[in-house]
């Protein structure tokens, strides 16, 4: 059973902290939650920058995909697997939770000390 969920095991991982994120926005309101317009434009404006990135590395052969046994093997273009948008997208979820966590944590600071 365990090895059948192997290919999958990095989706997975992706998909559960992707999750736990979304719990943290909802509760403390941080991105999707605080605004939804303004995060899935940064989402998508992020995500497509990130790809156009990862297309030139795959062009100038900086980036590859490799092997590995954790991975669907599903390939979106060459070098290119299915993990790698929703890893942008994850990456751009994080920055923005933790930017805003940050900028709630020193307002919240500010507040107290004045």
């Amino acid at each position: 059973m365990l090895e059948s969920l192997l290919p999958f095991a990095y989706l997975i991982i992706l998909l559960v902290t992707i999750g736990c994120m979304v719990l943290c926005d909802w509760r403390w309101k941080l991105a999707f939650f605080l605004d939804a317009r303004r995060a899935t434009v940064l989402s998508i404006v992020m995500v497509a920058a990130f790809l156009l990135w990862d297309a030139f590395g795959i062009m100038t052969g900086s980036f590859f995909r490799g092997g590995s046994e954790y991975m669907t093997g599903v390939i979106l273009a060459p070098e290119m697997p299915i993990e790698e948008p929703i890893f942008l997208f994850f990456l751009t979820y994080l920055t923005i939770n933790l930017t805003s966590g940050a900028r709630m944590i020193l307002d919240f600071r500010e507040r107290r000390n004045a």
